[in-house]
């Protein structure tokens, strides 16, 4: 009797084991097509982040174009004649007198500056030195840059 009992249930649990399988085998496939479409929502996360960023640059990089274009309007308007003679000196001289002025007045700090260095009792070439530093160097180069390099955009046109 105990063998009948133990074969039935042999029998039974052997019928059930391909349905056992097929189960692990269907949880099996299921996982992996979860995980499947958990790297494409990611994907198209990353490609939906990236051309939005796209957009952003591009009209980042238009608004960039129209604000110049809208500089070079604004610029091509000035230091155009006007006819009167005076008026077109004068528009024609802001820029240059300014940077006279600016130059004027930066002399001047640094000559108070050395005076001052000289009162002191700071030797003159050591006075120079500390007076006159790359800050300073930096101002000197920007302005003969912008002065000389001007030139030679004003010859090419």
């Amino acid at each position: 009797m105990i063998l009948s009992l133990l074969s039935m249930l042999g029998g039974g649990l052997l019928r059930l084991m391909p349905e056992l399988f097929g189960f692990l085998h269907k949880k099996t496939d299921n996982a992996h097509e979860l995980a499947m479409l958990e790297r494409q929502f990611q994907l198209e996360q990353t490609r939906a982040a990236s051309q939005q960023a796209l957009v952003e640059y591009q009209g980042g990089v238009e608004q960039a174009l129209a604000l110049l274009d809208a500089q070079k309007a604004a610029l091509q308007g000035q230091m155009q004649p006007l006819g009167i003679w005076w008026a077109d000196a004068l528009n024609f001289l802001v820029r240059p007198l300014a940077t006279y002025y600016v130059l004027l007045m930066y002399g001047v700090a640094k000559l108070a500056m050395f005076v001052v260095a000289l009162q002191s009792g700071i030797g003159g070439w050591e006075a120079i030195l500390r007076i006159y530093d790359a800050e300073d160097r930096a101002i000197l180069s920007g302005i003969l840059a912008f002065w000389f390099v001007g030139r030679v955009f004003d010859k090419q046109k």
